[in-house]
């Protein structure tokens, strides 16, 4: 640092305690002129890739830009000396490679990119969100020229959506009273900038909707950069546009300036006070009409009275206004002559049509009474049938006939009760006889290995010296064999 000086500091510290130390002490020229020295010293050239926003030519020759990407952005100058140099030229949305150097500007505490060399890299993330959601109301033919609707010729009742504050309101109602003055102005507020102007839009076209006898609609906003006016080429809004119950008139940014909302518009404007412009006419150029077609109205009424004057009176003057004279006093004759015969023919005729009336109605007398006796015999005939069919007999007859069944049943159950008793106890007395428990209490017993459940049947499966079991009906016995006997002489010992 070029200069510094040293003072007392004698504030509180964070904690709130009294520090008394010597701290070194800057002017802003000096931090400025740091910043500067080391952020040249560290990028002396540098390649940057972003998109072009807030560009302006300059009167000079140079050129004045914003890079950006989706979080932060530098300001850029790119001097004359290197403009003929470029090989395109720069607008808002394009995305581009930038050669330079960094540097700090002092006078405005602002870092710069000093550009030397710049080359197209394709339009920004911007214009290429913008280019997709227009593809997708194509789609949805939302850009259909034929669902534009026409701009009412003589619009009574104009309803301005817009901000509240700035010039364009001022503009557009100053326009709409010099222009047609009988029209009535209806202003809807809405923020048209900022992170709620999307919402505040929509609102705005939902309380548009919820109106009646509203004939045109206008929607405004001064200009701006791309994202100043970028609420307008969001899908919400572009959306509401499209949606609204009315026709919509758009005047937003400047000549050059596009938006979604153009696009989905019924007509769309240059700026806001075009916009209030095309929305109606000139009252003066109204009225010049209407002088003039009145003119046209009263020269062509003359001629036409003329006409008739001079026809009437050539038909006067002429053989021909005697002749429809002796017409009309003829067809006056025979007029009064149908009416007299008209008088003679009605009393006539309405006797007649009395007598048919009266036949009419005895013939329908007379087919009732016969309708009525045959409804009264087919009533006696179907209530004696109900007599012999009283539920009184038929309940009795049934009683009778379910006592018959129920002795049946009973009589049924019971024998074939008994056979299956008999039948069940002589299973059991064979299941007896089968019981290897009474075989055992007559002194008999079943052996078998002691090693495993195996009953022995003959002498030949088991060994000397081998444990067997010998069950009894009470009990058993484990034994070892110490001899084995064949079958006759067992018999024969015992």
């Amino acid at each position: 640092m070029s200069s510094q000086f040293n003072c007392q500091w004698g504030e509180l510290d964070r904690e709130g305690s009294k520090i008394n130390i010597q701290e070194e002490i800057y002017t802003v020229s000096e931090i400025n002129e740091a910043l500067r020295q080391n952020l040249e010293s560290e990028f002396p050239s540098v390649n940057i890739i972003g998109e072009i926003a807030n560009f302006k030519a300059h009167s000079s020759g140079h050129f004045y830009f914003t890079l950006r990407d989706e979080r932060s952005l530098i300001r850029a100058v790119l001097f004359r000396n290197y403009v003929k140099n470029l090989s395109f030229g720069p607008d808002d949305g394009m995305m581009v490679y930038a050669q330079g150097r960094i540097t700090h500007f002092s006078p405005q505490g602002m870092t710069e990119l000093i550009t030397y060399y710049m080359e197209p890299a394709g339009r920004g993330e911007l214009e290429l969100k913008m280019r997709r959601l227009l593809e997708k109301f194509e789609r949805e033919g939302l850009l259909d020229p034929e669902k534009k609707r026409p701009i009412p010729e003589y619009p009574e009742r104009i309803a301005i959506i817009t901000s509240a504050t700035g010039s364009v309101i001022k503009d557009i109602t100053d326009t709409l009273g010099r222009r047609w003055p009988v029209a009535e102005l209806i202003h809807i507020h809405t923020d048209v900038q900022g992170s709620g102007a999307v919402k505040s839009v929509s609102e705005a076209f939902d309380k548009l909707n919820d109106m009646e006898n509203i004939d045109l609609v206008i929607l405004a906003r001064g200009g701006g950069s791309i994202e100043d006016l970028w609420t307008f080429n969001t899908e919400a809004v572009a959306i509401s546009v499209a949606n609204s119950k009315y026709p919509v008139i758009t005047g937003i940014g400047h000549e050059t300036d596009t938006t979604v909302a153009d696009y989905v518009s019924d007509l769309r404007a240059a700026t806001p006070t075009a916009a209030a412009e095309l929305s109606v006419p000139s009252i003066q150029d109204v009225a010049n009409s209407i002088d003039t077609r009145m003119e046209q109205l009263r020269k062509g009424c003359l001629r036409e009275s003329r006409r008739r004057i001079q026809l009437v009176e050539y038909l006067l003057s002429s053989n021909v206004f005697p002749a429809v004279i002796y017409k009309l006093e003829r067809s006056g004759l025979m007029l009064d002559d149908k009416i007299e015969r008209l008088a003679q023919w009605w009393p006539w005729h309405r006797r007649e049509k009395t007598d048919d009336i009266s036949k009419g109605i005895q013939s329908i007398e007379r087919s009732i009474d016969n309708k009525n006796g045959y409804l009264r015999k087919r009533l006696g005939g179907l209530a004696e049938a109900l007599f012999a069919r009283n539920p009184k007999v038929f309940v009795k007859t049934s009683l009778e006939t379910l006592k018959n069944y129920l002795y049946l049943i009973r009589a049924n159950t019971e024998r074939g009760l008994n056979y299956s008793i008999k039948e069940l106890d002589g299973k059991i007395r064979a299941l007896n006889t089968l019981n290897p428990g009474n075989v055992l209490k007559r002194g008999y017993a079943i052996c078998t290995k002691s090693n495993s459940n195996e009953i022995i049947k003959s002498v030949t499966a088991v060994n000397e010296g081998e444990s067997v079991l010998v069950y009894l009906y009470r009990g058993g016995i484990e034994c070892e064999v110490k001899g084995k006997r064949g079958e006759s002489k067992w018999l024969k010992n015992h």
